[in-house]
């Protein structure tokens, strides 16, 4: 099943995709892994059933949200839903997509010092109305450390008491699956498209080479920001494999201006290791790229 629809219980949140394998029951849900990901304007999760996708659903806001209306609707929405009010679930991850973030050599980190390490970020301290975090990245030998609202954390923390729950920040799944999906030798350019806002990522020989967060207000400028990175690490467009994903489109400016200077440039599919129900071939997979690389 495809469908999408208005949410009718008080969110701000509209329903964008729903797919669905099969009804999912507590029985199941025992047995199955929640992966969630979550930001100021979309809420997205699906279910995991030994190695198959068996409930995929996309919610988004067409205002950015305050941390306080991201948690109402949370709430909203949780208290009744078919899926996400089941407990007892064997896993739940949880995708952070937060504006502060950094990443530390496994060798540097020290876990009393995470607050130090997004201070130097933010410029600031942390406010005390975020909780700060680290998860470590073996396969790259660094720590993820970012912020969270620690109102939302609580939520899930309450909502699905006793259970096991990761938190992780969006870039930890981005640099996963650029190690997937780099498609050919050498460098492996990923970039990652938000509203506004793009990741670049690059990794190479299973070392990671650059993670960021750029701002940009069009086409022009997120593409400068692309070709800058490349002329700091000393690629040439011409010979740089790139792999597209988020919010954009083939038909978009932005993937028109991207492909006026790198002729090498594709959107990224959905993981292999996965079994999808027939319907979401009916979705553009780069969309979810994140999502469904949460480790």
């Amino acid at each position: 099943m495809s469908t999408t629809a208005n949410i009718q219980n008080g969110t701000r949140w509209l329903r964008t995709a729903l797919v669905s394998g099969s009804a999912i029951s507590q029985q199941v849900a025992y047995q199955s892994t929640l992966n969630l990901e979550i930001g100021e304007l979309r809420f997205r999760f699906f279910c995991e059933t030994g190695g198959r996708c068996t409930w995929f659903e996309d919610f988004a806001s067409d205002v950015f949200l305050s941390n306080a209306e991201v948690l109402e609707n949370l709430r909203l929405l949780v208290f009744d839903h078919q899926v996400l009010s089941l407990t007892g679930w064997k896993k739940i991850n949880v995708l952070v997509n937060s504006d502060a973030f950094t990443l530390v050599p496994e060798e540097l980190f020290r876990k009393e010092y995470t607050s130090r390490y997004l201070q130097l970020t933010l410029g600031h301290p942390v406010l005390g109305t975020n909780k700060p975090l680290s998860r470590a990245l073996p396969a790259f030998r660094c720590y993820s450390v970012f912020q969270m609202p620690s109102a939302w954390r609580e939520f899930f923390q309450e909502q699905y008491a006793l259970q096991d729950i990761t938190f992780s920040h969006i870039t930890d799944a981005l640099i996963a699956g650029c190690a997937y999906n780099g498609g050919a030798d050498g460098p492996r350019i990923h970039i990652h498209v938000q509203e506004g806002f793009l990741f670049i990522v690059v990794s190479e020989r299973e070392k990671l080479i650059l993670c960021n967060r750029y701002r940009f207000q069009n086409p022009e400028e997120a593409t400068f920001f692309v070709l800058s990175c490349l002329n700091k690490l000393d690629y040439l467009p011409e010979g740089i494999h790139v792999t597209l994903s988020g919010e954009t489109t083939p038909f978009s400016g932005l993937f028109a201006e991207l492909s006026r200077f790198l002729p090498h440039i594709r959107f990224a599919k959905r993981p292999v290791h996965l079994q999808y129900p027939e319907a979401f071939d009916d979705l553009a997979d780069h969309r979810y790229f994140a999502l469904l690389h949460t480790v």
